[in-house]
C-alpha cells in the first residue's frame, strides 16, 4: 500500500491515556478551553488522542467494546470536537498488543508459546495476589487475522469510523510474537509450517499480522479516504522478522518511537530516519516529554533538551512527536505544554527546511541488520561526519563509494551486483565477514584475498603502514577480537595482524588482560587494498560499538579518505559529538545542510542533553551538481559568502549554538 504524500503536521504530541478501573472520576476535569489553551501553548498542530487503552477500555460510548465504567461522558467525541474547532489535527491512538482486560476475560485470545504458557512483555509471576507489587508488563494479545481478537477490533475500529470525523488512526504493539494459540496453529497447519522451525513459526505470525494490518487499512479507508494509519513498531531497522517482511509497507507514514534518553540513544535516529525516507516515505520522529521513559506522571525533560531533539528531527527531514501522559482527570498539565512550546516554537521557524527533503549523499551503507556492525558504522560516520545514505544493490549507480559492515549478508546475486558495480568504477569498503557468502567458507568479493580462516586467538593487535597510519599509532594497537585470516593473491598489505604469544588462559596468562604481542608480524594483512576496494580483516563496526576505540574510527578514517577523494559534504571544525546532515529539497530548488551540537551526557542511567555552547570555525565543503546561488543561515536568514572553485563549494559557517541550517539555493 502506498504512503500518504500530504504533507504532515510537525509539531505533534503523542497523548497516553492508560487508566485504571480502580481511579475514580475519569476525564471528570476535562474543560475545552483549558485544552485548547494547552495545545496553544504548545504550538502544536497534531495531537494523538486514545480510543482505546492497554487496560481494555475505550473512552467512548461504544456498544461493541467497554466504555471505561468511570467515564460519564464522550471524551473521545469531546476530544475531536476541541481539537478541531482550533484546527488541530487528532489521530485515534487504538492499542492492539496488549490489553489487559481483554486478556483477563478472553484467555483464548491471548498468544501463547509453544508449551501453551502465556506470552507476556516481561516477567510475569503468575503466583501473585491481589497485593502483590506488580511491576511493567502486559500480556500479549494475538490479532493475527481471522482470529477472534482481529475481528474484535475491526468491529471496534468500524464503530469509530461511523461515529467520528477521523483524521487517522495510530495502531499500537506489534512485535516479533511466535504465537502458538489455538487458531494461529490451526492456520499453520494450514499453511504446513514446521513447529519446530521457530523463524518459520514467526514468518507465519508475521503475515498474519500483516494481513490483519491491510484488512484496516481497507476498512479505514473506505469510510475516512483521507485518514492516515500508522502501526507501530513495524518501522525499526534490524534482524526483525516484522521488519524483513516489511510491515511498515502498510502504514501511510513512518513513525520512528524512540525515547533517547533512555532506549535508542540519541544516534539510532538517522540511520532509522535516512532508511524510511529513502524508500519514498515521509518520517515522525518521536520521542517524550519524560525524564525517564513512557508512563512517567511528573517525569519532565528540561525543554532545552526537548529544543535540541526538535532540531534533530527537523534535521533529520522528520516531523516532530513528544509522548505525554494525560492525568486519568482529563486536566492537561500546563508546564508539560511550556515546554514542549519551547521547542515547538524553535521548530516554526525551521520546519520548512527538513520535512520533504531527501537525504543526499553518495557514500553508502548497506544494511546488515546486525546491531552492533551497522550501529558502529553509523556511530563512526557521525562522529567524523560523513554523511551517509542506506543503500543496496539497487542504488549502486548513484553512489561512488560503499560501505559493508562485518557480517555474511550478501546473496550471490548481490555479490555479482557489487563486483560489476566496482568494476565500473565503484569504490568498495568492506570487513571481515562482510566479504564471505553466508557458510563462512569463502570470499563472494574479489578484496585480493583468499579466505583461510578464523583465527585461532581470542585478540590480535594491528600494525599499519605509513599509508594508512595518518593520526594512528606506529606500534601495535590492540583489538579485542582477532580478524580473520587471508592469504594475499592480487591486493597490497597496508596494515599487518600481529599476534599474542598465547590466549590467556589458567593454564598460561601473563599480567592482568591480555597477552603480549609477538616481535614480528604474522603472515595475516589486517587491511588489503585491491584496486578500488579496501578489506579490513578485522570486525572493527561491532568492536567500535561495543569498545569505542578512537585508533579504529582513525583507522577507518584513513580508508574513506583513500576511496572518497570527492565526498559531497566534507565538514571540518565540528565536535565529534556535533551531528551534520545534509538534506535535498529538490521541489524548494535547494540543499540544506544542517549542524548541531549538543553532547549526551550519562547521568545514572539517563542521557541528559544540557550544555549548549558556541559552536565556531567550522567550514563546509558542498559539491553538488546545481550551481548555487545563494547561501543563508538559519534561523536567521543570514547571507553567507561562499566561493566556489572547481566545483566545491567551500562556506565558513556563522558560529552558532545548538543548531544551524545552511541552505544553498540553485
Amino acid at each position: 500500500m502506498s504512503s500518504s504524500h500530504n504533507p504532515l503536521p510537525t509539531r505533534q504530541v503523542h497523548l497516553d491515556f492508560h487508566t485504571s478501573e480502580h481511579i475514580p472520576g475519569i476525564g471528570e476535569c476535562f474543560d475545552r478551553q483549558q485544552w485548547q489553551t494547552a495545545l496553544r501553548a504548545g504550538h502544536i498542530n497534531q495531537i494523538n488522542i486514545f480510543a482505546k487503552c492497554h487496560h481494555s477500555w475505550s473512552y467512548y460510548p461504544t456498544k461493541v467494546g467497554h466504555m471505561h465504567p468511570n467515564l460519564s461522558f464522550d471524551l473521545l467525541g469531546a476530544q475531536i470536537a476541541a481539537c478541531h474547532e482550533i484546527g488541530v489535527v487528532c489521530p485515534i491512538y487504538f492499542t492492539v498488543g496488549w490489553s489487559a482486560n481483554d486478556a483477563e476475560n478472553h484467555p483464548e485470545w491471548c498468544a501463547r508459546d509453544r508449551n501453551g504458557a502465556y506470552k507476556t512483555s516481561a516477567a510475569w509471576d503468575f503466583e501473585a495476589t491481589p497485593e502483590t507489587t506488580k511491576p511493567w508488563g502486559w500480556k500479549w494479545m494475538c490479532a493475527a487475522a481471522g482470529g477472534p481478537y482481529h475481528e474484535l477490533i475491526l468491529r471496534q475500529i468500524a464503530e469509530i469510523c461511523a461515529a467520528y470525523p477521523v483524521d487517522g488512526f495510530w495502531f499500537d504493539i506489534y512485535d516479533d510474537v511466535a504465537c502458538y494459540c489455538e487458531h494461529c496453529l490451526a492456520r499453520m497447519k494450514a499453511e504446513g509450517v514446521d513447529l519446530a522451525d521457530s523463524i518459520a513459526v514467526t514468518t507465519s505470525h508475521a503475515r498474519a499480522i500483516r494481513e490483519h494490518m491491510r484488512q484496516l487499512r481497507e476498512l479505514i479507508a473506505g469510510a475516512h479516504p483521507d485518514a492516515t494509519v500508522y502501526f507501530n513498531s513495524a518501522t525499526h531497522v534490524g534482524n526483525m522478522v516484522r521488519f524483513k517482511e516489511r510491515l511498515f509497507d502498510m502504514n501511510t507514514q513512518q513513525e520512528l518511537e524512540d525515547l533517547p534518553t533512555t532506549w535508542g540513544g540519541y544516534d539510532k535516529l538517522p540511520l532509522e530516519a535516512k532508511y524510511h525516507l529513502g524508500q519514498g516515505s515521509q518520517v515522525v520522529a518521536m520521542s517524550g516529554k519524560f525524564h525517564k521513559s513512557w508512563g512517567e506522571f511528573g517525569g519532565f525533560k528540561h525543554a532545552d533538551a526537548m529544543k535540541y531533539e526538535a532540531a534533530a528531527m527537523i534535521a533529520n527531514g522528520a516531523a516532530c512527536n513528544f509522548g505525554d501522559q494525560l492525568h486519568p482527570s482529563g486536566e492537561m498539565d500546563v508546564e508539560t505544554y511550556r515546554g514542549i512550546g519551547e521547542a515547538f516554537r524553535y521548530v516554526e521557524s525551521i520546519e520548512a527546511y527538513g520535512p520533504g527533503g531527501r537525504p543526499y549523499s553518495k557514500l553508502g551503507l548497506w544494511l546488515s541488520l546486525d546491531m552492533n556492525a551497522d550501529h558502529g558504522l553509523v556511530n563512526m560516520l557521525l562522529e567524523m561526519h560523513y554523511d551517509f545514505v542506506p543503500a543496496d544493490e539497487h542504488q549502486l549507480d548513484a553512489l561512488s563509494t560503499l560501505i559493508i559492515p562485518s557480517q555474511p549478508c550478501l546473496s550471490p546475486a548481490q555479490a555479482d551486483a557489487i563486483s560489476s558495480w566496482v568494476k565500473r568504477g565503484g569504490k568498495l569498503l568492506v570487513f571481515e565477514a562482510g566479504a564471505l557468502d553466508h557458510a563462512k567458507t569463502h570470499f563472494v568479493l574479489d578484496v585480493g584475498a583468499e579466505y583461510l580462516g578464523e583465527s585461532e586467538y581470542h585478540f590480535d593487535y594491528t600494525v599499519v603502514t605509513v599509508e594508512m597510519g595518518v593520526g594512528v599509532v606506529s606500534t601495535p594497537f590492540l583489538n579485542y577480537k582477532p580478524g580473520v585470516r587471508t592469504r594475499l593473491t592480487t591486493g597490497a598489505a597496508l596494515a599487518a595482524i600481529r599476534e599474542p604469544y598465547f590466549n590467556r588462559t589458567y593454564g598460561r596468562y601473563s599480567s592482568h588482560a591480555n597477552t603480549p604481542y609477538q616481535l614480528h608480524d604474522s603472515a595475516f594483512p589486517a587491511v588489503v587494498r585491491h584496486g578500488n576496494c579496501l578489506f579490513f580483516a578485522h570486525p572493527l563496526d561491532r568492536l567500535y560499538y561495543t569498545d569505542g576505540v578512537r585508533l579504529h574510527r582513525d583507522l577507518v578514517r584513513n580508508a574513506l579518505d583513500a576511496l572518497e577523494t570527492a565526498p559531497v559534504l566534507r565538514v571540518t571544525g565540528l565536535p565529534s559529538s556535533g551531528r551534520a546532515n545534509l538534506l535535498h529539497q529538490e521541489s524548494e530548488r535547494r540543499y540544506v545542510a544542517h549542524l548541531l551540537y549538543s553532547p549526551a551526557l550519562q547521568r545514572g542511567s539517563v542521557k541528559v542533553i544540557e550544555d549548549f555552547l558556541p559552536v565556531p570555525g567550522v567550514t563546509l565543503a558542498v559539491r553538488v551538481p546545481e550551481r548555487i546561488t545563494q547561501v543563508r543561515a538559519i534561523p536567521s536568514s543570514e547571507a553567507i559568502p561562499f566561493t566556489l572553485i572547481d566545483g566545491v563549494l567551500t562556506i565558513d559557517v556563522p558560529t552558532f549554538t545548538m543548531h544551524t541550517g545552511i541552505v544553498m539555493s540553485y
